[in-house]
């Protein structure tokens, strides 16, 4: 992971010209923040540019406009830390380690990314000025964004598809980062699920069950088609551009079934009439896909054992 001793900003405050100088390899005359997301999972902080020199920085192809994503928003890091600073660290390591090697998946350009104790920052284009949009989670998809969706993991998992655990990072293959990340929404029942203003949940689906079975689930898991996953390939995790989804949000990158984020995917995106109807033909289209970008060639029975286990 792109582990630094350089001290990191840890609030919109602390972002200087010298600093953004440093990472982006080119002189910041100033910027400005055109918009902050402080109130997030991970704080995001859109900047404009203005280079000493903009010719030479036009000629280097350095970005005017771009989002800085991490922990800038201290509140929100204090109440979960070890999960929030794993999750920022996780997002730098995909950036470094993991992006240079896949070929078959369109993502965000990333200009920097960094990580030390306290911090990971990943310095992204600003998808605004691109013409890009983002995935809401409250709409559903149409079954050819589906597809196009099934399209972009088959890319990732086909390239790390059969990869051992000494051939990946040991960040990368410790189970306990998606373990723990996951059982500690557990720990937000009472507030989000059986809380104030929340309807009428049955009074035995309560925190200490359903921990319990989240437990049992994740002790039991044992996939046989492995590779790495984007793990949280929701439609909110998703941008738009010229109509072809991608994903970002890569925070919750680990190994496990490549069928966790086929079903995560397509169930939350699809009606479930949709689904019903054509989850045979998305299924086969993404192993057409895994296969075509250079990933094991599989037939729908081979593979639907698994992917009925991640439903």
């Amino acid at each position: 992971m792109s582990e630094t001793e350089q001290k990191l900003p840890l609030a919109p405050e602390e972002i200087s010209s010298e600093w953004l100088s440093s990472v982006l390899g080119q002189k910041v005359k100033s910027f400005v923040f055109t918009n902050q997301i402080l109130l997030a999972t991970a704080s995001k902080l859109f900047v404009t540019i203005t280079y000493d020199d903009a010719a030479a920085a036009s000629a280097a192809g350095k970005p005017t406009s771009i989002c800085l994503k991490g922990g800038f928003n201290q509140a929100v890091v204090a109440q979960y830390p070890d999960i929030m600073i794993r999750i920022y660290t996780r997002e730098v390591g995909f950036f470094t380690w993991v992006a240079p090697r896949l070929s078959h998946v369109d993502m965000l350009k990333c200009w920097w990314s960094g990580s030390n104790s306290e911090q990971g920052i990943v310095i992204l284009d600003d998808l605004n000025q691109q013409g890009g949009t983002f995935g809401e989670p409250t709409e559903t998809w149409t079954v050819d964004q589906v597809k196009a969706g099934v399209e972009q993991l088959a890319g990732l998992h086909a390239g790390t598809w059969g990869d051992k655990s000494s051939d990946l990072p040991a960040w990368l293959t410790d189970p306990e980062h998606y373990d723990s990340t996951i059982l500690s929404l557990c720990s937000w029942w009472q507030g989000l699920v059986v809380g104030e203003s929340r309807p009428h949940f049955p009074s035995d689906w309560n925190e200490e069950r359903i921990t319990a079975a989240m437990k049992k689930h994740l002790k039991s898991r044992d996939p046989k088609f492995t590779c790495l996953l984007h793990g949280d390939p929701h439609a909110g995790n998703t941008y738009f551009i010229n109509g072809q989804p991608r994903f970002l949000d890569w925070q919750l990158i680990h190994v496990g079934s490549a069928f966790h984020d086929v079903a995560y995917f397509a169930v939350g995106a699809l009606t479930v009439k949709d689904r019903k109807e054509h989850e045979m033909s998305i299924l086969q289209h993404y192993l057409d896909s895994l296969a075509k970008f250079g990933g094991p060639t599989f037939t729908l029975d081979d593979v639907l054992v698994e992917r009925e286990c991640m439903l």
